[in-house]
């Protein structure tokens, strides 16, 4: 689930820049001219900056009255987080399924349902990474 914050703009003397105040780490972040829409994926994150006075929880019913800049929906940038949040090392390997999600979203085709039901289904081929689900076992000798 994305989390969707609104925070003020970092401000440098007399000019904000288009930056946004706090550091969000992986996250998606649409700029305005005096604020920040960034979209958050991991829960954490999201509760910490929302300790901050200025960052304020954004509703579905929010996001309907602001437009997103440039030509990806509110849907397709909810994506991108997600899937900021599941890269990295020591996640797991990368299944078959999320190596043609990949390629058909590079190539600007939508995911349907069926398309997420299929990519389920052949994650269960790993095609990278599958050492990382391995566990290590110490032999006697101590060796791995």
């Amino acid at each position: 689930m994305v989390t969707w914050l609104e925070m003020p703009l970092r401000s440098s003397g007399a000019q904000p820049s288009l930056r946004a105040k706090y550091d969000v780490g992986n996250a998606v972040v649409m700029l305005s001219e005096t604020t920040a829409y960034v979209a958050l994926a991991d829960p954490k994150a999201a509760n910490e900056l929302l300790q901050h006075p200025d960052v304020q929880r954004l509703t579905a019913n929010n996001l309907k009255t602001i437009q997103p800049g440039g030509p990806l929906s509110w849907e397709a940038l909810e994506r991108q987080a997600e899937a900021l949040n599941h890269r990295g090392v020591g996640r797991g390997p990368v299944g078959l399924g999320d190596l043609i999600s990949s390629l058909t979203r590079k190539a600007r085709i939508h995911e349907c349902s069926g398309c997420a039901r299929r990519r389920r289904g052949l994650n269960r081929i790993p095609v990278w990474g599958w050492w990382r689900s391995q566990k290590l076992t110490p032999q006697p000798d101590g060796s791995p």
